[in-house]
């Protein structure tokens, strides 16, 4: 394995890009039900111990009732395969596991050219998370708020990333329906 390159970009610079990412991946979804909740969090960097370097996955899950259907189980699976392909996106991952109890497990995953990791996860739980890689921390206040995409109402109860906005969810804009948001 080569080493990777060194974080170019900031965590505060890569959320509205994973997040037109994630938009880009519901696009492709037949039928779609809508998302149940949107978190963002950090994990380490496998290749970096310094403290000023994060990774950032931005992850939206169905609500647990859908879990088992076979739209969000088997269809979109393949939608986004499908997708993703058609784009040009390194598919790099497409595996299925059938289960003792029956249960058909899943993972397709594909990289971007910006360097994101597009990861849609069936499992017990089922959704789609999209994955920075390692960048740069930020402070707390440099992060821009971005809404959600698929169905979350900005601020509203599925959109569990208020631990970013110690002051609150900015909702200025966004109730009022004067930003325009339609590209995420």
């Amino acid at each position: 394995m080569t080493e990777p390159e060194p974080a170019l970009r900031t965590q505060a610079e890569v959320y509205a890009p994973m997040e037109a990412a994630a938009a880009g991946a519901v696009a492709a979804l037949p039928d779609f039900p809508g998302f149940a909740s949107r978190t963002w969090h950090e994990v380490p960097c496998e290749h970096a111990d310094e403290p000023d370097h994060v990774g950032v996955e931005v992850s939206y899950m169905f609500a647990e009732p859908l879990w088992g259907d076979p739209l969000v189980r088997e269809t979109y699976a393949e939608a986004l395969r499908g997708r993703w392909e058609a784009d040009g996106l390194d598919v790099h991952r497409d595996d299925a596991v059938v289960l003792a109890s029956g249960r058909t497990d899943r993972n397709v995953e594909a990289l971007t050219p910006d360097g994101f990791n597009l990861w849609y996860r069936v499992s017990g739980v089922v959704g789609l998370v999209v994955q920075s890689g390692c960048v740069r921390r930020s402070e707390k206040d440099e992060i821009e708020y971005v809404p959600p995409t698929g169905g979350i109402a900005p601020g509203g109860p599925g959109d569990l990333v208020g631990g970013y906005f110690p002051e609150g969810i900015p909702r200025a804009g966004f109730e009022a329906g004067e930003a325009d948001y339609s590209g995420l």
